[in-house]
């Protein structure tokens, strides 16, 4: 686990050491444990590296040499790769061989020259990582099938440029703001692959990107993709091979050369995986298990008290951590935009990262249950989509300007949300209605001029082409929310303290599995996440498996009624928001009418908030400071 980074250069001229070396200042959080650069005309790879496995043996950016039959390599990678072991014994019964024990990096070289460009699909891990082909003149990116690892990517005139954050990329003038994606982060809350800076792209998930050094010809290619949903599934043992599958992927996430641990919520994603993770390690001899849950500063907000029932209940080692900004909330957020060079709509990046840093000073990889409200059906929203497929005939016609709540959570809020999505055309419509952050309405006030207020939802991008919506719904979360929003989230919070997280339910055969279930396999009756609940009802308390799903989130919109007032309102009139085209006259009103408690401008406050904090950073970029591990 660690940080990339590296240059091509396409016009070749000499590749710039220092360059990648200040790329590097940006990334060093990702890996405290060194930093080393090699420089092979065109390109100059440069990593961070963060000590997990192979101690010794695992540095990086790693080289094979020229053989008879092959040019040189040099690889650069950040991740894990869980079956290492079987494609190295695959590979040295090929004929490959070998310098480190059991270094995971050290497999991909050989399995690019085995299998070409299409090995990537042999591996099971997370991952995006760099390849020099110095015959070929031709350098690979690839980046994991859901996408766990970022990847970005900037092009200029005469080079090609990635690395793990996107601050690495703007060590020369920054590039201009994407109108387009500005748009898109105001609506959703969160980039896509176009970030919020011209030039600067993501390299999506489950993609190989090929670019020869001299002509500069890119291709993209997948090398994945989500089976088909089966249209009946009636296995008797589908209970059985789903907790084996996760069991097997709890086992893969195990092997580490430090202290681990795991997450635990006290919701069934995180128990299920500490329960399994538990079961393994006493079976080899080096339990207990380490958990680490957070208590939260309101108890509306709290599930320490749940995650240290589930602790108690299956025995591990547990630690609960208290949720701290340490006065300063603003600051953190500062430093985490410095990070990851990206603002984000969820507020929820402030507790992961407070829990990240507090778990870093017991242990270096942490498991998580991250994946499985988009796996299983663990959202109200899917719930959603079967009611209006069901009823939208006549909930159309309610009238929902009549019903009106200023508590986003309350039923009435949640039946006016349903109504309005109701109204829309189709299922894409239908779903942002649900999903969005400002309405079209709004965005015309903000300063996005030339909306049409009567079409006040598009269609979520790149729809996938389900009959089924709710189906529908659970692949483009697949998609878009997870890597895009959630993972994002987790790498950057984490990574900011130098913790390797894993995700056990996002195992590449999970995957595979959960994705061509049907939705009413996953959750039988309309009930959210069944499959998995039964799964928890034969590994944990019966009041665990039953509890509602409660989201990682902080009562932030009651700061912003309290400390967080003024200093909101001055960044909202220190001309970040104006530069970036944003009216600060509409953003101070939806601070009114908050203080007011007329509304609950919540999200839409906390995504203006870091669009501020981020404009401010833009416009000097600094590499972040240590975070005091």
């Amino acid at each position: 686990m660690c940080g990339i980074a590296g240059i091509l250069r396409l016009d070749d001229q000499p590749t710039a050491e220092q360059d990648v070396a200040a790329m590097l200042d940006y990334i060093r959080h990702r890996g405290p444990d060194g930093q080393e650069i090699r420089v092979h005309h065109p390109c100059v790879f440069g990593h961070a590296r963060l000590s997990i496995i192979d101690l010794e043996g695992g540095f990086q950016p790693m080289q094979a040499d020229a053989n008879v039959d092959h040019g040189r390599l040099i690889v650069v990678f950040n991740g894990e790769i869980y079956n290492h072991r079987e494609l190295r014994k695959q590979l040295q019964a090929k004929g490959h061989q070998f310098k480190s024990d059991h270094s995971d990096t050290e497999v991909l070289a050989p399995a690019y020259r085995q299998w070409g460009t299409e090995f990537p699909k042999r591996l099971r891990g997370m991952f995006s990582f760099a390849l020099w082909d110095e015959d070929k003149r031709q350098l690979l990116l690839a980046r994991d099938r859901i996408g766990q690892k970022p990847l970005f990517i900037r092009h200029t005139e005469n080079s090609l440029l990635f690395a793990s954050q996107i601050p690495a990329l703007c060590i020369s003038e920054p590039p201009t703001i994407n109108r387009s994606s500005l748009l898109s982060f105001l609506r959703l809350g969160y980039t896509g692959y176009d970030s919020l800076l011209n030039e600067i792209t993501e390299l999506p998930p489950a993609h190989v990107m090929t670019i020869h050094a001299d002509t500069g010809e890119q291709k993209l290619i997948p090398f994945w993709k989500m089976p088909r949903v089966s249209k009946s599934y009636s296995r008797t043992d589908l209970l059985a091979d789903t907790t084996d599958l996760i069991r097997k992927a709890v086992h893969y996430r195990l092997e580490a050369d430090v202290p681990l641990g795991c997450f635990l919520s006290g919701g069934i994603d995180s128990s299920i995986v500490a329960s399994l993770a538990h079961e393994e390690l006493t079976k080899r001899g080096e339990g207990p298990l380490r958990t680490f849950s957070v208590q939260m500063p309101v108890m509306a907000y709290d599930e320490s008290e749940a995650a240290q029932a589930v602790a108690k209940h299956i025995g591990t080692n547990h630690t609960q951590l208290v949720a701290s900004a340490n006065g300063d909330i603003l600051a953190d957020l500062r430093f985490l935009i410095s990070v990851y060079g990206e603002p984000t709509a969820d507020s929820s990046i402030l507790p992961t990262y407070w829990l990240s840093k507090a778990t870093r000073q017991h242990v270096r990889v942490a498991l998580s249950g991250d994946g499985g409200d988009e796996l299983f059906g663990g959202y109200d929203r899917y719930r959603a989509m079967r009611i209006i497929q069901r009823h939208r005939w006549w909930l159309k016609h309610l009238p929902a300007d009549m019903i009106s709540s200023a508590n986003p959570k309350s039923k009435i809020a949640r039946v006016k949300r349903l109504i309005d999505a109701a109204k829309q055309a189709d299922a894409p419509t239908q779903y942002q209605s649900i999903m969005h952050l400002f309405s079209s309405s709004q965005l015309n006030q903000l300063g996005f001029e030339g909306i049409d207020p009567s079409r006040p939802y598009d269609a979520m991008p790149q729809w996938p082409d389900e009959v089924d919506p709710v189906h529908a719904a659970m692949r483009w979360d697949l998609m878009h929310y997870l890597p895009m929003e959630v993972l994002r989230k987790v790498d950057r919070a984490s990574m900011a303290v130098g913790l390797e997280v894993r995700c056990p339910l996002l195992d590449s055969h999970v995957c595979e599995l959960a994705t061509h279930l049907p939705p009413e396999v996953l959750m039988p009756t309309g009930k959210p996440k069944e499959l998995l609940r039964k799964i928890a009802g034969d590994l944990l308390p019966s009041f665990i498996a039953k509890r509602p799903k409660q989201g990682f989130a902080l009562p932030i919109g009651q700061w912003f009624r309290g400390d967080l007032q003024e200093p909101v309102r001055e960044l909202f009139r220190s001309g970040a928001l104006a530069s970036l085209g944003l009216s600060e006259a509409f953003s101070e009103q939806l601070l009114d009418e908050h203080l007011a408690t007329s509304h609950d401008h919540t999200h839409r406050l906390f995504a203006l908030l870091e669009l501020a904090i981020w404009k401010q950073w833009l416009d000097h970029p600094t590499p972040p400071p240590s975070a005091g591990i």
